[in-house]
């Protein structure tokens, strides 16, 4: 039996996570299920390809990711499963199946052919999806749910790559976390020593290895958990002090000869960009 992830946006105060985990438990008697987030906010499939990033690494091998962030539940957008790296991610094709790269294989789920006979309007990730996430995780022939799609038809993924140019580093904010962090879309590593963060007038050159090491009230620069470029503020909030809200442009400019130095840099072992696929 496989284990089941699940990533939603359905909050806590209505019974909609609970029904999910019934089902899954009805379908998949014994079934392992890990709660990544329900508190992605309503319909923000962006955030839900944010938060798939950051958790797939650490995800059992063999899981079935089960993401419902579904704002046109119920109209003509498919749902899917899509096969990435050995794992199933089963989810609407707004941009969620592909927040990792082009799957290897995908299948768009279908009712009938699922033999499920009472469907929803409002609520497919109660009547379809988590019944296909359920038979996944049981064993069950994942030609049994739908039919083959080409996936490189499926939705893209809303979250903007960084560009590099140069000693110029183009990206966005990704996200802003709690505590109001702001996690840029810019792998750390391909930072060097005096690349500073500017986004309109802000400068932000000073770089730490933790939150704690920036002094209160100073915005700083390091490496977040997931890799990527974080703006920080200790004892503070970053967003807040420098006025910046997620999907905002920021640019890092390397120093003279920061360019041939970055190129040098190597990446975090064993990590693959969104952008490698399967």
């Amino acid at each position: 039996m496989k284990p089941v992830a699940l990533l939603t946006d359905f909050g806590l105060d209505d019974h909609y996570v609970g029904v999910l985990h019934a089902v899954l438990a009805a379908e998949s008697p014994g079934v392992e299920r890990i709660d990544l987030s329900h508190a992605v906010p309503a319909g923000d499939v962006w955030t839900g390809c944010y938060f798939l990033r950051c958790a797939w690494p650490h995800l059992p091998a063999n899981a079935v990711v089960l993401a419902v962030v579904d704002p046109g539940v119920g109209t003509g957008r498919r749902i899917a499963a899509a096969q990435l790296r050995g794992r199933w991610l089963v989810g609407p094709d707004n941009g969620l199946l592909t927040a990792l790269g082009i799957p290897g294989r995908c299948l768009v789920l279908d009712a009938e052919t699922m033999g499920l006979e009472h469907v929803s309007s409002t609520f497919h990730g109660r009547d379809i999806l988590a019944p296909a996430a359920a038979r996944l995780a049981r064993g069950d022939d994942p030609g049994a749910l739908g039919t083959e799609a080409n996936s490189e038809t499926l939705v893209p993924c809303p979250i903007p790559e960084p560009e590099r140019e140069g000693r110029c580093i183009r990206g966005v904010v990704l996200h802003v976390d709690r505590f109001g962090n702001l996690v840029t879309n810019v792998p750390w590593p391909w930072l060097v020593d005096g690349a500073e963060l500017r986004a309109g007038w802000r400068r932000v050159g000073r770089r730490v290895r933790t939150y704690g090491d920036g002094r209160e009230g100073e915005a700083v620069l390091l490496e977040g958990s997931s890799g990527l470029l974080e703006v920080a503020v200790n004892a503070g909030s970053a967003a807040e002090l420098l006025d910046l809200e997620r999907g905002e442009t920021v640019e890092v400019r390397l120093p003279d000869g920061g360019e041939s130095a970055r190129k040098r840099t190597p990446g975090r072992r064993g990590a693959k960009t969104p952008s490698e696929g399967v």
